[in-house]
């Protein structure tokens, strides 16, 4: 594919298939993400990834941690909240989202149960987590972004799925009960990687994108 069909083609995928993702295909994807650009070529990412049993005790043990109303403790501050655009947009996910997936808006059983799905990861056979080096200015969070967005364009190239969760970083004493995080890195996001359930409707779903009015300005052209 050419790039510009691989960025159309990648999604966040909600429902994977069960099949495991080969040991081989992630350091295929972790060489390629490698090729991103950081502060000086400092590279800050730290990656770990988890299959198999590894990645199901981490999404039981997330969610029994939601589930269980255990504070949360990412170690990497996340957004409280959003306002005016971004709140907007925010807003708007949720609404097409629920559309799709035949939530009504009263409907708090669906919703939490959607909102729990997140922390199982929608049943990714792998996950794959992205640290940074405690003590570091916010650019290294930057560096970690950019490699984040090339794991997931590697990914859709090769026709696998991906979903960059928040969910994943949450509880991160759950994911260091089975990860050897050391205590020098901070936990930024999770991703959940596997191959797409073609069949439901959810990974049919594509969200919206801002015009370019409303990002880019122009100078001096």
């Amino acid at each position: 594919m050419e790039f510009k069909d691989v960025m159309q083609a990648r999604y966040s995928c909600r429902r994977f298939l069960p099949t495991p993702v080969a040991e081989d295909t992630v350091r295929e994807l972790v060489a390629l993400a490698q090729r991103v650009p950081s502060w000086g070529n400092t590279q800050p990412w730290r990656v770990h990834a988890a299959g198999g049993q590894t990645a199901l005790a981490i999404r039981q043990g997330l969610v029994a941690a939601l589930t269980g109303g255990q504070a949360e403790e990412p170690e990497v501050p996340m957004p409280p909240s959003f306002e005016g655009a971004l709140m907007e947009r925010y807003r708007g996910l949720g609404i097409e989202l629920f559309k799709v997936l035949g939530i009504g808006r009263e409907d708090k059983d669906k919703r939490s149960a959607h909102y729990a799905n997140n922390f199982n990861a929608f049943g990714a056979p792998a996950l794959v987590f992205v640290t940074v080096p405690a003590g570091q200015t916010p650019y290294v969070v930057l560096d970690a972004g950019a490699f984040t967005a090339a794991l997931c364009l590697a990914a859709s190239e090769r026709g696998l799925a991906t979903c960059v969760l928040a969910a994943l970083a949450r509880y991160p004493q759950v994911v260091r009960r089975h990860l050897p995080l050391a205590a020098g890195e901070r936990l930024v996001i999770g991703v959940a990687l596997g191959y797409p359930d073609t069949q439901a409707p959810v990974n049919g779903f594509r969200s919206s994108r801002a015009g370019l009015a409303e990002v880019l300005t122009l100078t001096g052209f």
